[in-house]
């Protein structure tokens, strides 16, 4: 059985994306400590600071009163990543955040499940007292199909996130079988038009005398195995 690990964490990165960088690791880090079975708060540190790697032990351990003492009785790992939370996710704007969140679209050959997870992630930044009804919204100026926009302006105010996933998933379902039909159809045509070819020659083959027949007919079977 391999042994578990994760990659350490990133501290040199683009800053701008660091918050988020930060969020997805220590998704990471709480899933491998489910699946180790680690559950005591100094071990959930040092497993923390191990895996992170040598950046992050630098600045933690230049971070103030970070590093507790587990003989204070207190929640060593929960200071530790309260820390690390203030030092890595900078203090955020809502009416920025929010900008963002309408400026995204779905793009071109873009899946919907790729842009619902974009508009998602977002929304989590943006504080939103109705945060289903927001991405709905978003949705429906900013998808690029015609008829999910019209299925949910039709079904109104009962549509929901997962009426609309199920949706789009079905349009697209839909749109690559008609793609596959029009491939289907035009090697349906180079077929039929070989054969028409081939029925002309063997028309010609029926003309002039005995002789000249056979000779034709031959020189119309070659050409047709050519096509």
């Amino acid at each position: 059985m391999s042994q578990l690990t994760i990659e350490k964490f990133d501290c040199e990165g683009e800053p701008s994306s660091v918050g988020a960088r930060w969020e997805r690791w220590k998704r990471g880090l709480f899933i491998y400590f489910d699946a180790a079975d680690i559950t005591k708060s100094e071990k959930k540190r040092a497993t923390l600071l191990h895996f992170g790697g040598s950046e992050l032990q630098e600045i933690f351990y230049n971070i103030p009163e970070a590093n507790a003492s587990t003989t204070d009785g207190v929640d060593v790992f929960k200071i530790a990543i309260d820390k690390l939370d203030a030092y890595f996710t900078p203090k955020q704007s809502k009416v920025y955040e929010r900008h963002l969140f309408r400026l995204i679209k779905q793009e071109p050959d873009e899946r919907f499940e790729k842009f619902l997870v974009r508009l998602r992630q977002q929304a989590d930044k943006c504080k939103f007292n109705d945060k289903e009804d927001q991405i709905i919204d978003q949705i429906t100026e900013k998808c690029s199909s015609k008829e999910l926009r019209k299925k949910i302006l039709q079904t109104g105010d009962s549509m929901t996130l997962d009426n609309i996933l199920a949706e789009a998933n079905a349009l697209e379902a839909v749109s690559r079988q008609m793609e596959d039909f029009g491939k289907g159809s035009s090697k349906f045509e180079d077929v039929n038009k070989v054969e028409t070819k081939a029925q002309r020659g063997k028309i010609k083959t029926h003309i002039g005398e005995n002789g000249q027949v056979s000779q034709l007919a031959a020189d119309v079977e070659i050409e047709t195995m050519v096509l």
